[in-house]
């Protein structure tokens, strides 16, 4: 039997191959079963870096602009780290951008296992040590 993770991966492959062939994604509620951000922002950083290992280009744009809208305290970390480790420059400066306010920096330490600032962070969120 599927657990949770391996549905909701194979939603993601679902999703994929649907945008190979069809050029499109699907409906992620629909195909996720979940009507959360949280869900469509798990997506798309799953399909973030599927597109970027098969050089889907287009969908890769279209993950990263979602992505771009959808930043918040409890994702901020991991896009971040997606979007540095898959080169998505946009994406980067929006998830610093947000990190630098101050209201949504103190909000982080709520939340300590999701993002260690080291120096070069705090240089490029411009936040003094």
């Amino acid at each position: 039997m599927l657990n949770d993770l391996s549905l909701f991966l194979l939603s993601c492959l679902q999703a994929l191959l649907h945008f190979m062939y069809w050029d499109s994604l699907p409906d992620m509620q629909e195909l996720t079963g979940m009507n959360t951000k949280w869900a469509t922002t798990l997506m798309a950083q799953h399909l973030l870096a599927a597109a970027d290992r098969y050089a889907l280009e287009r969908l890769r744009l279209i993950c990263e602009a979602s992505l771009c809208e959808d930043v918040a305290i409890n994702t901020v970390a991991t896009t971040l780290a997606l979007a540095e480790q898959h080169h998505c420059f946009q994406l980067k400066a929006v998830c610093l951008k947000f990190i630098a306010t101050s209201e949504n920096l103190r909000g982080m330490l709520f939340f300590p296992k999701l993002i260690i600032l080291n120096r070069s962070l705090i240089k490029e969120c411009d936040i003094s040590e």
